[in-house]
């Protein structure tokens, strides 16, 4: 994975021919909500600074560079005067305060000039503390807090106004703090873990927060800080690519997907070279991704994008990485990374979902999946069921096999819950119905098959593929469709909730009860004189395929279930072969039992 940003790095920086300063630059607005920007005015008259104001204005993203926004130690100063704003007495005395101090302190190399000029600046922004920080508070109180702020510096001299970014100074210290930083992580001669040369390498810390060293057990060779280099060594161009990649991965090919957040990171086999220029410029190009995802419409993975289905056509020399990343203050936590998916596994994953949507008529995604896998409780607050959602999605993309009595039983608790929570379960079940139909098409499922007669019902069952071929799956769907009958019968007739509900058990069946239910609704429909020709053809077909199945069903109660309510849910498949001599609103009356 760290190889495929560094290569995206490598690319964005030789195609926008960036330097070092734009390289370690950061948009503090990287994430969309650092909308606002509080500029601290100062005037300068020579050497001397004047405080003037505080103000406020909109972020702009063409002044990314002048804002010159590195962020460092968290207690400690950033690499500039701006700094994102958390409270307004600590942000400006560690970070904008904090800054000077350090600039007087560190670098030695300043000329008198300099060194007058930075005092000054401090000299003022201590003798302005109160003042500029009451500022800051009233604005932070005027803004909604949903929106966040980051603040800066801005020089007002002759007339012209200046960001950090536009100082010469400010940007010879940032850089040499840069250089610092990567002096500290102990430079050696030995080979980089990226590229496999060997060069001066440092520690490849800072870029990814997956380890850190103040730890034991964490730094090769024991607790001793300067062996850490020995966990990540890296070359600085490698780590400058790295660090762009990364940016670049954030800020462009980041999407969500079924409501979790991941980067997408693409890697090349053969190289760069042997791609489509076309395929290449969806990764590079980020005007074009830009207008990809404001132009697309909800496709496949619930997002507002159409990357993944154009690279569904691209061939086999690049793979796909999805890296789910999830942040926690200032570490990160992988919660999934799947990798190495082909486009032409991508494109079978669409073509079954086109499948999907043509049988049901409905628009499948993975969202629909992640309905049943976000939470094990509908209480509660948080999603608890993220790893088997990934976990899912991982063998999907895969093409690994998944566990059938697994995704059973989440399909079913849902479906549960809404049943006995007198909920309409009607588009879950129907939902469920369209997963298991998904994940058999993928071959990820395998479906017991049997040969069976040629009966009244074969093209509703074969337009669901294998979904419904055996004879016990078959006879719990046209039960649970003839239940469904029975249960709106007696609700139009009492206009309450059907009594009958109660023999359904919460749909926790076995099959004695299964066996049971079938004279019980015959019996109760001849009681309200409803058993029809239309019903009773349903009756002799769903006792046929009962029969056919013999005893000691060898099916979990999940499953048995699961068919019987797929029955009751797509009662309006069944209806035209039990009444196809009636017109359609005929049929619509006789399903609803108007």
């Amino acid at each position: 994975m760290i190889e495929a940003v560094k290569e995206i790095g490598k690319i964005i920086i030789q195609r926008e021919k960036k330097d070092l300063m734009e390289v370690m630059v950061e948009d503090p607005n990287a994430n969309g909500k650092y909308k606002q920007v509080v500029t601290i005015v100062l005037e300068k008259k020579g050497n001397q600074v004047l405080f003037r104001e505080v103000d406020r204005e909109e972020y702009d993203s063409s002044k990314k560079m002048r804002y010159l926004y590195r962020s460092g130690a968290k207690n400690g100063p950033d690499l500039s005067p701006t700094a994102k704003l958390t409270e307004a007495q600590k942000t400006f005395t560690n970070k904008i305060l904090g800054w000077a101090n350090r600039v007087l302190q560190k670098n030695a190399e300043l000329s008198p000039a300099e060194k007058e000029f930075i005092q000054s600046l401090k000299g003022e922004l201590e003798a302005n503390k109160d003042s500029i920080i009451e500022e800051i508070q009233k604005i932070r109180a005027e803004i909604p807090k949903k929106e966040s702020i980051f603040i800066t510096l801005k020089l007002r001299d002759e007339n012209k106004e200046h960001y950090a970014g536009d100082i010469a100074l400010f940007r010879n210290i940032f850089l040499s703090w840069v250089q610092a930083e990567n002096e500290k992580r102990g430079e050696q001669f030995a080979t980089c873990s990226i590229c496999n040369q060997k060069k001066k390498v440092i520690l490849g810390d800072g870029v990814y927060n997956f380890f850190t060293i103040d730890k034991p057990g964490f730094i090769a060779g024991g607790f001793r800080e300067e062996a850490a280099w020995k966990n990540f060594p890296i070359c600085v161009d490698c780590k400058q690519a790295l660090e762009e990649g990364k940016k670049y991965l954030e800020t462009n090919l980041s999407f969500s997907f079924a409501g979790l957040r991941y980067q997408l990171i693409p890697k090349f086999i053969l190289g760069k070279e042997n791609v489509a220029q076309d395929i290449l410029d969806l990764f590079t190009d980020s005007p074009k991704l830009l207008s990809l995802k404001k132009e697309s419409q909800d496709r496949f993975l619930g997002d507002k994008e159409e990357i993944l289905l154009l690279l569904s056509q691209a061939q086999d020399n690049l793979t796909l990485n999805f890296l789910f990343l999830l942040k926690q203050q200032s570490a990160e936590r992988i919660l999934a990374f799947i990798e190495d998916v082909f486009p032409s596994h991508l494109k079978k994953i669409f073509d079954a979902k086109d499948e999907i949507d043509h049988v049901f008529q409905q628009n499948f995604t993975f969202r629909t999946i992640r309905n049943f896998f976000s939470k094990s409780d509908p209480a509660k607050r948080d999603n608890d069921l993220d790893g088997y959602f990934l976990d899912l999605v991982d063998r999907v993309f895969k093409g690994r096999p998944v566990d059938y009595d697994f995704i059973l039983r989440f399909l079913m608790n849902k479906i549960r819950s809404s049943f006995v929570n007198d909920q309409y379960f009607g588009p879950t079940t129907i939902e469920g119905v369209m997963v298991v139909s998904f994940l058999e098409r993928m071959k990820l499922i395998k479906m017991e098959v049997m040969a069976m007669d040629e009966r009244l019902f074969d093209p509703l069952f074969k337009k669901y593929g294998a979904t419904f071929e055996t004879p016990l799956k078959r006879g719990l769907f046209l039960l649970g469709a003839l239940t469904q009958l029975l249960l709106r019968v007696q609700y139009n007739r009492r206009e309450s909730t059907p009594p009958f509900l109660k023999n359904l058990k919460g749909l926790r069946m076995d099959e004695r009860d299964f066996l049971g239910l079938l004279p019980r609704v015959e019996n109760k429909l001849q009681e309200y004189d409803s058993f029809d020709q239309g019903k009773q053809k349903l009756a002799r077909e769903a006792a046929h395929y009962l029969l056919e199945a013999g005893n000691n069903w060898k099916m979990s109660t999940d499953e048995m279930n699961f068919y019987f309510v797929a029955g009751m849910n797509l009662l309006p498949e069944v209806i035209p072969f039990i009444y196809p001599e009636k017109s359609e609103k005929e049929k619509i009356m006789v399903e609803e039992d108007v």
